[in-house]
């Protein structure tokens, strides 16, 4: 039930996404930073961890997945971003999801490739809003 919520709402960000830059419209909002920081972790750990494995962000949901990269190659949110202790920390400190501690190898996705969101800031002032 919960990861169909979950996959329901990313259904719906992938929807406001699609016309629009940012959750809100043309200006980056604490909303978007608060999405983000489940977004990034999402392939990474959440598909394992709390077993949301029915879609993949980077494969599922394109205009979500774009928007994490734009988000990631702002200055000064990418490199807070440490991957290596996101997923140590998620599968060694809970050991009655993950007894063993086991970390699983997994790549990271190149949030560091190039992504098409600024395309959306010219149909925003087009639009007048």
């Amino acid at each position: 039930m919960t990861v169909e919520l979950t996959l329901e709402s990313f259904h719906q960000c992938e929807e406001i996404l699609s016309p629009s830059r940012y959750l809100c419209g043309a200006i980056l909002t604490l909303a978007d930073i608060r999405l983000f920081m489940t977004l990034i972790r999402f392939d990474l750990v959440y598909i394992v961890y709390f077993k949301t494995d029915k879609k993949r962000l980077s494969v599922d949901y394109p205009n979500l997945f774009e928007y994490v990269k734009d988000l990631y190659q702002m200055r000064g949110i990418g490199e807070t971003i440490d991957f290596y202790h996101i997923k140590t920390h998620y599968f060694t400190s809970h050991p009655n999801l993950n007894f063993y501690a086991i970390v699983p190898r997994g790549d990271v996705c190149d949030f560091n490739a190039p992504h098409d969101r600024s395309r959306l800031d010219t149909k925003r002032a087009k639009r007048g809003t």
